[in-house]
């Protein structure tokens, strides 16, 4: 099997943008292993075969807000801040974005529900986690390119199944039982290929951390807020669930989602969220 280059899945992922759809790029792998090495040199070779803006600076982004502008804009000031179509965006921590434990924040779900919604802008998002499971469940749907790096210059590719009758688009627990027999996904069903990448450059490296480690400040607070109110927000939940098991006494029927939604003020995609219990 010929190992492909970080310039040739670059190449994929454009002619992906170009058929009117957008990219979510989740690059795992352990500690050191070289993930935000990969993800600087894919995100930064896709903008140039797209011709677009990118610089570390402006294009690495490590809060939701700051996200969900990039793709949205502000929408209470002419869209202000809006990346451009066919832009790249750098996520480089997205378990400060999309934890799984953070499954009740409203400002994930939200998150969340705007990369459904962002195909129009044909963007591609990339961003890292040490483990790939433990993304918001929701977020799977969403995901086109799993990039896993096994060791440090050697990257494994895999895409989503397309059979519409597969619940689990990933194959876990089959793929999971391949890779442990053979110590490779080459047989998986969802592998593409095998990607090989260079290491940084001194220059290249010092430079990444330097705006790395001065932004990703930002991603303490952003966690925090949400552990500190988890308690209170568990709780809610639970009275939430518990009301949509009443009936109303005037027809008999059970509470429905809509106006537990208008009673509580939250969105009824969060309730829907609440009542299925999904994390």
């Amino acid at each position: 099997m010929r190992a492909a280059t970080i310039q040739e899945f670059a190449t994929k992922i454009v002619k992906v943008l170009k058929t009117d759809r957008w990219a979510l790029l989740v690059v795992s792998g352990e500690m050191g292993e070289g993930k935000s090495c990969f993800t600087d040199q894919i995100t930064i070779e896709a903008a140039k075969q797209l011709n677009t803006e990118f610089t570390r600076e402006r294009n690495m982004i490590y809060k939701r807000a700051e996200l969900k502008k990039a793709i949205d804009g502000d929408t209470k000031n002419n869209n202000a801040g809006q990346f451009p179509e066919h832009s790249v965006i750098h996520c480089d921590e997205l378990i400060s974005m999309f934890f799984k434990r953070n499954w009740f924040d409203a400002d994930q779900i939200d998150g969340i529900e705007l990369l459904n919604k962002c195909r129009d802008r044909h963007l591609l998002v990339a961003g890292n986690i040490p483990e790939f499971w433990d993304l918001d469940s929701a977020i799977y749907a969403a995901i086109t390119f799993w990039v896993h790096i096994d060791a440090r210059g050697k990257a494994w590719l895999f895409q989503k199944s397309k059979n519409p009758f597969t619940k689990d688009k990933w194959h876990r627990k089959e793929n999971e039982k391949i890779v442990q027999k053979r110590g490779h996904p080459y047989l998986c069903k969802n592998f593409i290929t095998e990607i090989h990448f260079p290491d940084w450059t001194p220059k290249e490296k010092v430079k990444y951390y330097e705006v790395r480690n001065r932004k990703r400040q930002d991603t303490e607070g952003q966690r925090s807020r949400s552990e500190k109110y988890g308690d209170i927000k568990l709780q809610r939940d639970e009275l939430i669930r518990f009301v949509l098991t009443l009936r109303d006494q005037e027809n008999n029927q059970v509470v429905n989602q809509k106006a537990v939604a208008q009673l509580t003020g939250l969105d009824p995609t969060m309730i829907s969220y609440i009542k299925n219990n999904k994390r």
